[in-house]
């Protein structure tokens, strides 16, 4: 019991050689923001040197030192808004920011206000987990558009029904196929195409609400989930703002380009109670809408498209 009480009581140096073990940047401002404190892991992430970093050095000079040393955001023109946002943000002392640093490390900030008017900040180098997040992003999006693939929306409707059945709401599914877009191929290129079909994106887009999601989920092929559906004519303005977004010309290098869409719709728990089901029919009706002459949408199990 007398060792344990003796372990207990830690000693300035023990503490000093904890607080220099950790992988995380630790330092210590008073209230006017002059250095306390930093440890070891402090110096190593920015390449400060032991005299850079002496007790009573102003956090204001430790960021010029960033700069010269080019350790500032990358999207900061030679550190210029460097300083002003980091001394903005220390006077708030709010929450935690993360930037990406020229050298393309990425650094996650969190710094909190002490009784004694100063500040501890913390720093972390999270660039593995951005660089994880970055991979998960490409292999969940379409290179051309950015948005969601086959794989993610389908991920997402299954959320959706997951919230509808709990909440008794609809979900709506919309399987786009543009109309006339293999002319737009053939005449103009796969490059001009290609621009139409980030236009159809971010026209797409702007049609649904933030609960809402569009995926490129084929060539020309698109898929709508609207989710919180309260009634059959909410999904019937959406599809017909869709319809008449891409029913607009989209300009191209010069050249004018005109498509249009068909657009079959399935809906839970109406039509099916799982994904796939839903899918397959909202495919079938999309080319019942397609069928019909183009440029209109139909819902699944036999309704007349409008």
């Amino acid at each position: 019991m007398t060792e344990c009480r003796e372990t207990l009581q830690i000693d300035d140096g023990l503490f000093l050689d904890a607080l220099n073990s950790m992988e995380e940047a630790f330092v210590i401002y008073c209230a006017e923001g002059f250095l306390v404190f930093c440890n070891q892991k402090f110096r190593d992430m920015y390449d400060y040197s032991v005299a850079e970093t002496k007790p009573g050095v102003h956090f204001k000079g430790l960021g010029k030192i960033d700069v010269i040393k080019g350790h500032v955001a990358i999207e900061d023109e030679g550190g210029r808004d460097y300083l002003v946002r980091k001394m903005d943000y220390r006077k708030k002392l709010s929450g935690s920011f993360t930037v990406k640093l020229e050298d393309g490390r990425w650094i996650r900030t969190t710094d909190r206000r002490m009784a004694n008017g100063g500040f501890v900040s913390i720093q972390i180098d999270v660039t593995e987990i951005k660089e994880l997040e970055a991979m998960r992003h490409m292999a969940n999006h379409d290179d051309l558009t950015g948005l969601p693939t086959r794989r993610l929306a389908k991920e997402k409707v299954h959320d959706a029904l997951l919230l509808a059945n709990r909440h008794k709401w609809k979900v709506a599914l919309m399987f786009v196929d543009l109309d006339d877009f293999k002319a737009v191929n053939d005449t103009l290129g796969h490059d001009a195409g290609d621009t139409v079909l980030q236009q159809v994106a971010q026209r797409f887009s702007l049609c649904l609400r933030e609960t809402d999601t569009v995926a490129r989920v084929g060539g020309d092929e698109f898929l709508v989930i609207e989710s919180e559906v309260l009634s059959d004519k909410d999904v019937s303005t959406v599809a017909e703002n869709l319809i008449k977004s891409v029913s607009k010309p989209f300009y191209v290098d010069g050249e004018v380009c005109h498509i249009g869409a068909s657009i079959g719709i399935s809906l839970y728990p109406d039509q099916g109670t799982d994904c796939d089901t839903l899918l397959k029919k909202a495919d079938l009706a999309m080319y019942k809408a397609k069928k019909s002459g183009k440029n209109r949408y139909a819902f699944a199990l036999g309704e007349n498209p409008l």
